[in-house]
């Protein structure tokens, strides 16, 4: 069945993580599993390389309850259809003036220009007296491992609480609304991949990504996946064909808001 050939049980140890994980995130997501005992949603992995595109969080988790195996949908990363985007923190309340780091006030087209050459870790962004002002803080190495640490950098100046991560096409919204929206470079599906296999996970909240087919809400049980491989693969297979006998799978053509 098309279902189950996208599905598999992968040893958790061999998933490799492409971002960092939010502490507070992580805690109530590791609460919440434990509390239902089921893994919700499959972890979404390049079937290639074995790097979690969605689901860092829930990979962490597992990890820290001693989860040897866990549910993944493996996808084809290289296929055009799957796309990549990202977050921008948008803050409330800041101050430029608190960060150390070098910046410079610019145009945005030419800030944009500079963050995609890695000359610039973030450019924040923000409306006054309805123009818009755009300041670049400064990189000079080049580098991607330096522009990372850069925006960790600056972003842990800031209270954890004054900070959103939206997507990228709603940094105009939250620009009408009085944020400053700090823009960075968009990472690609090559630096994904590369920091991954080499340990080097991005910054929290890095990319986005439009994953077609995407499984959701398949709720197995935790108990499940630590037991063999095999037979954790073989009671998943068996729970979703009773479920799929039984017409219980969706396909949603329009696109849906899931609350967490």
């Amino acid at each position: 069945m098309e279902v189950l050939d996208m599905l598999d049980i992968i040893p958790t140890e061999k998933l490799l993580v492409h971002e960092q994980t939010i502490e507070k995130n992580l805690l109530a997501l590791r609460e919440a599993m434990l509390n239902i005992g089921r893994l919700v949603d499959p972890i979404i992995v390049d079937k290639k390389n074995f790097v979690v595109l969605d689901g860092n969080h829930r990979r962490a988790v597992l990890d820290m309850i001693k989860c040897p195996n866990a549910a993944c949908q493996l996808v084809d990363y290289e296929d055009e259809s799957i796309k990549i985007g990202g977050w921008f923190p948008a803050v409330k309340n800041i101050d430029l003036g608190v960060f150390e780091h070098k910046k410079e006030k610019v145009d945005f087209d030419t800030g944009l220009a500079e963050l995609d050459k890695m000359k610039g870790c973030f450019m924040a962004v923000k409306r006054k007296n309805g123009q818009q002002e755009c300041y670049l803080f400064n990189s000079f190495s080049g580098s991607l491992r330096d522009v990372v640490e850069e925006q960790n950098a600056l972003v842990s100046k800031i209270p954890s609480t004054d900070i959103a991560y939206i997507e990228d096409y709603r940094a105009e919204e939250f620009l009408a609304e009085g944020r400053t929206v700090l823009y960075r470079r968009m990472f690609t599906k090559e630096d994904v991949v590369k920091e991954a296999v080499a340990r080097r996970p991005l910054p929290p909240k890095s990319t986005r990504h439009s994953i077609p087919n995407r499984i959701i809400r398949m709720n197995l049980h935790l108990g499940w996946l630590s037991d063999t491989r095999e037979n954790a693969k073989l009671l998943m297979e068996d729970m979703l064909r009773k479920r799929m006998s039984e017409s219980t799978v969706r396909r949603y053509t329009e696109p849906v808001i899931v609350i967490y």
